[in-house]
Order: C-alpha cells, then structure tokens, then sequence
C-alpha cells in the first residue's frame, strides 16, 4: 500500500511541476504585439447567417490602429464623418477597444485568405466585419474623408435580395450586420 500511495504522490508532484512551467516565463503575463493590425482597416463585407452582404457608403466604418496602442474610429453619423480615439490591446487572438466615450469591445479577429481583417463576437466567426487595409499601403497616413464609396470586394453568394435592398445596422461599433426586420 505504501508503494502505491509513494507511487501516485511522485506522479502528482511530477504533473503540478510540469503544469506550473509556465507560471515562470517573463513572456506570461506579457501581451503579444501584433504589427500586422497597425495601420487603417475600412469595412467592405460582412457574413451572417444568410450568407455574405457587401457594406455600402454611409454605412461603411474606418479603424485607425496606431502602433501607440492607440486609434481612431471613423464613422459617418446625420452630422457627417465623426471619429472618435480609441486604446487598444491585442491578447492572443482578442482584440481589446477602449473608446473614450466610454465604450467597450472586446473582439475576436483573424485574416482571410484576402489580408481583409475579420472582427467578430464569437470565437467561431459565424457572423463578422471583414475590414480591408487602406490608405497609403495600408497605413494610417491617408485622411478619413478617402473612405470609399464603392465596395472593394463583390459578395459571390446568390441571394435573393438586390445589394441595393439590404439595410444594415451596428452590432457593435466593430461588427455591422445585416437588419431583419
């Protein structure tokens, strides 16, 4: 009895030690930087249940990620093309938005086979934004105002509805989805 009770201790102290590894990087609690977010994303499609959807116009949204953890939020409201800053944090595969109106998000993001930055709720990317990089190579020089009018990529799904007929609202200010009702 008192090897097989040595013997499952011994296995227990080997498992805890091996599990507590890495509790003792300096890399832990350090949060990966991502230099392939930095720079400016325009939405062109997004993808719900019903299939893809291009965002047209109005109702197309603009990030900013500068490389000071910090950015903008450009959006078009009944007064015109309103931005507002933003702190932002990337944790593994999380992208962390901190407006300062007091706003939240926390966001799953990924790349499509495009380079399109992929911003979603869930972790599955059932439903996202697909966000393509603009302005002077794809960085934050360019002044908002160029957001296109036009989309950048055309939907290939067949869908019942013309483009023209597809109302869209906010989920989030990151997700933009198609309205329903």
């Amino acid at each position: 009895m008192k090897k097989v009770y040595f013997y499952m201790m011994t296995a227990m102290m080997a498992f805890t030690m091996a599990s507590c590894d890495n509790w003792d990087s300096p890399y832990y609690d350090t949060p990966p930087f991502n230099d392939e977010i930095v720079g400016s994303w325009e939405s062109v499609y997004g993808r719900d249940g019903y299939g893809e959807y291009d965002i047209w116009g109005y109702d197309a949204v603009r990030y900013d990620f500068y490389s000071n953890q910090r950015g903008r939020y450009y959006y078009y409201s009944d007064f015109g093309l309103e931005y507002v800053g933003f702190d932002w944090e990337i944790r593994g595969n999380r992208l962390y938005i901190d407006y300062y109106d007091g706003d939240f998000e926390s966001l799953y993001y990924g790349y499509d086979e495009f380079g399109y930055l992929l911003l979603s709720l869930d972790w599955h990317f059932y439903e996202y934004t697909a966000y393509s990089p603009c302005g002077s190579g794809g960085w934050y020089y360019e002044p908002a105002k160029t957001m296109t009018k036009a989309p950048a990529k055309q939907s290939s799904d067949t869908e019942t509805q013309c483009e023209s007929d597809v109302k869209l609202k906010t989920l989030s200010r990151g997700i933009i989805v198609r309205d329903t009702k």
